[in-house]
């Protein structure tokens, strides 16, 4: 029988440490996550909105879309038109099949390649060549990976906008799919710049980007631009049609350059997964003692 009240008791205790975590919790661990995805949107290109200190009060879209023009000024720090330039001045870092150096010059104004200059060695019969070309400053190199994790970022935003600081959470299961939806957001915004997706010889081929360069890249030559986590990495891709009248990829090369802003995107992701998946720990361990 005291065995029997010593466990009613500690169920009740924890039922008070639910009811604790649930009113007076909440409401601050959210604000941290708030602040974490706020300081990540100090990292990422600018996005319109009508209000530009807050992008949760007016993002209401799943993936809304924004345009990159600079960094986003969330607290009024006159950072609008601050334009995030980023030089690319490295050599060949991995060669595949002696396909000789590769140079590149790059400037990067937020999500675009706006202007670039690429040697590599191309060969040419039995001679080879430098061969000099550049981004179009008219038609930029656009980089749909940052895009897309900004869209995923200003999702996460939007999701405060409907939480009032007066909110009353009554139950785990309403916190919890909340911080999933979050978790959501924050997994596919992270996923698009630390995971980017495998081309295939076909996509790299007809890429519309490739159009950028001028003069035009040879045929048997396809590059690409691509963000993987805090690197920004020009990839060159020799190509031969076999006799199937196939293309492949004969061999591989690229340079790279971290870029600190995306650096510190990535890390700001992960902060506020974590934040979220401690909170959802708790909650879940304490769940099973509600009272419904």
């Amino acid at each position: 029988m005291k065995m029997a009240d010593s466990e009613d008791e500690e169920i009740e205790v924890l039922r008070k440490e639910l009811c604790w975590l649930l009113e007076d919790q909440v409401h601050p661990v959210l604000e941290e996550i708030r602040n974490t995805l706020l300081e990540c949107c100090r990292r990422f290109p600018h996005r319109s909105t009508q209000d530009e200190h807050d992008p949760a009060v007016e993002t209401t879209d799943d993936t809304p879309s924004y345009r990159c023009l600079g960094r986003v000024g969330i607290d009024g720090d006159n950072e609008l038109l601050n334009v995030i330039y980023v030089m690319i001045n490295c050599y060949i870092l991995f060669t595949g099949s002696g396909t000789g150096n590769v140079y590149c010059v790059v400037t990067l104004l937020g999500d675009s390649i706006c202007d670039a200059d690429i040697n590599f060695k191309h060969k040419q019969g039995k001679d080879h060549h430098t061969f000099k070309t550049g981004i179009n400053p008219e038609v930029n190199w656009k980089l749909q990976q940052i895009q897309d994790a900004g869209n995923f970022l200003y999702g996460a935003l939007s999701v405060f906008a409907n939480i009032d600081k007066d909110k009353k959470f009554t139950s785990a299961k309403q916190v919890l799919m909340l911080l999933d939806t979050l978790m959501n957001y924050l997994n596919q915004g992270r996923s698009c710049l630390a995971f980017p997706k495998r081309k295939s010889v076909d996509e790299l081929v007809n890429n519309r980007n490739m159009t950028t360069f001028k003069p035009p890249v040879p045929s048997d030559v396809a590059l690409s631009f691509y963000i993987h986590s805090s690197k920004l990495i020009l990839a060159l891709y020799n190509l031969q049609v076999t006799n199937q009248q196939k293309i492949e990829i004969t061999s591989r090369s690229q340079v790279e350059c971290t870029v600190q802003w995306l650096n510190e995107a990535v890390m700001l992701f992960t902060l506020a997964l974590q934040q979220c998946s401690q909170l959802k720990d708790k909650i879940t361990v304490l769940q099973q003692y509600e009272i419904t």
